[in-house]
This record gives C-alpha cells, sequence and structure tokens, in this order.
C-alpha cells in the first residue's frame, strides 16, 4: 500500500484524529472559545447610553458536543450593532461596527492552534 503519494499517510493522521477521546476534544473547543471571548470583549466598546454594555453579556455555551459563543440577553442587540440598521426616525443608516468579523479574521490562526494544540500531541 505504500506507493508515496501521501495518500496513505493522510489515511493514517485522519484515523488517528478519528480516535481523539472527546473530553480532549471539547476541552480544547472550550478552551477556543474562551480566548475568543476574552479577544472579542477587548474589541467591543462600553455603550455610553447605558448601564447594560454588550461585552458583558458574552458567555461560551456547551450543550452535548457543541460549544458556542453567545450574548447573554438583547441577543439581536449585537447584530445591529455588527452590521448597522436603520436610524429610528427612517433617514439614513448606522454604520455597523463589525468587531465580530474583524476579531474572527485577526484571530483565526490563534483560534486554529488552541483547538488542534491536544489533539495533534
Amino acid at each position: 500500500m505504500n506507493n508515496n503519494n501521501g495518500f496513505a499517510q493522510a489515511l493514517e493522521d485522519i484515523n488517528t484524529l478519528a480516535r481523539v477521546d472527546t473530553n480532549v476534544s471539547q476541552r480544547n473547543l472550550d478552551k477556543a472559545a474562551k480566548y475568543f471571548v476574552r479577544k472579542l470583549e477587548g474589541k467591543i466598546k462600553k455603550s455610553d447610553r447605558n448601564t447594560k454594555h454588550l461585552r458583558d453579556s458574552l458567555k461560551v455555551v456547551i450543550k452535548d458536543d457543541h460549544v458556542s459563543v453567545q450574548f447573554e440577553s438583547d441577543k439581536f442587540y449585537w447584530y445591529m450593532v455588527e452590521h448597522g440598521h436603520r436610524k429610528s426616525n427612517g433617514k439614513g443608516r448606522v454604520k455597523g461596527q463589525h468587531f465580530v468579523r474583524n476579531t474572527v479574521d485577526q484571530e483565526i490562526e490563534k483560534i486554529k492552534d488552541i483547538m488542534m494544540g491536544q489533539l495533534i500531541d
């Protein structure tokens, strides 16, 4: 089976990753999500108008084998801040801040390294 085309090695690597303990992969996903939350909190500005701040409502949610980063309350609000919205008087638009997209773009390599860290070891 050794024909030096790389497929045998790739198959062996895939089989090794398939045998990884789910607890290890869950811990890595949780660690990567917490890292992303820390970086995202630094990018979100505090509100001048009220005492509820978007950055304070970030949390990591783990359900079964799924890990996600969510906003606790006012789930619709982050979308409007991220992507922009029409003004309340109907004249013009508020420009989006793109804090989630920019943070993902800047930190994607570090997040990948964290997620794959112990899996490769």
